[in-house]
C-alpha cells in the first residue's frame, strides 16, 4: 500500500472497564484490514493494546478516577503503524519498569507483571510523556519488519 493510499488516524475513547477489551480488540484488527497490515502486525497491534488497556485498568486508575475514558489512536509515523494510548491515571513510565524475573519452579513463579515485557518484545518502539496530567505511551510496529 503506498502512503497515498493509507488512512488518516483513527480513534476510539473507551471506558475503563476490562469489557471494553473485545472493542478495541475489533477496531484493531478492522483498522489493520483496511491498511492491508499483515496478519503478524494485526496480532501484534491487538495483543499490546491488550496489555497496554489492562495495566491502565486494573492498575493506573485511582478509586476517583476510576471510570475515567482511555483514548486511543492508530495511525501512520512514516513507515510505522503508531498505537497511542492515552489516560488520566496516576503517572506510571512503562519504560523505567523492571522485567520480572524468571522462576525456577511453579512454585517460585509469579503471576502478573509480564505485560510490559510482552509489549517490548511485540513492539518495535515505545515512547512515553506524562503531559497535563495525562500518560501518553506510543506504541510502534514496522509491517516491513521480518516476523
Amino acid at each position: 500500500m503506498s502512503s497515498s493510499d493509507r488512512e488518516p488516524q483513527a480513534s476510539l475513547i473507551v471506558g475503563s472497564e476490562l469489557c471494553e477489551l473485545s472493542r478495541v480488540s475489533a477496531w484493531v484488527h478492522d483498522w489493520a484490514q483496511r491498511q492491508r497490515l499483515p496478519n503478524r502486525v494485526a496480532q501484534q497491534l491487538d495483543l499490546c493494546s491488550t496489555e497496554a488497556l489492562t495495566n491502565i485498568m486494573t492498575h493506573g486508575s485511582s478509586e476517583e478516577a476510576a471510570h475515567c475514558s482511555i483514548f486511543l489512536r492508530l495511525g501512520w509515523q512514516g513507515e510505522d503503524v503508531a498505537l497511542e494510548v492515552e489516560d488520566e491515571g496516576r503517572p506510571f513510565d512503562p519504560l523505567q519498569a523492571p522485567n520480572p524475573t524468571h522462576a525456577n519452579s511453579l512454585d517460585d513463579a509469579q503471576v502478573g507483571g509480564w505485560g510490559i515485557p510482552i509489549v517490548r518484545h511485540f513492539s518495535d518502539g515505545m515512547h512515553y510523556c506524562r503531559e497535563d496530567g495525562r500518560n501518553r505511551l506510543t506504541l510502534l510496529f514496522r509491517p516491513t519488519a521480518p516476523p
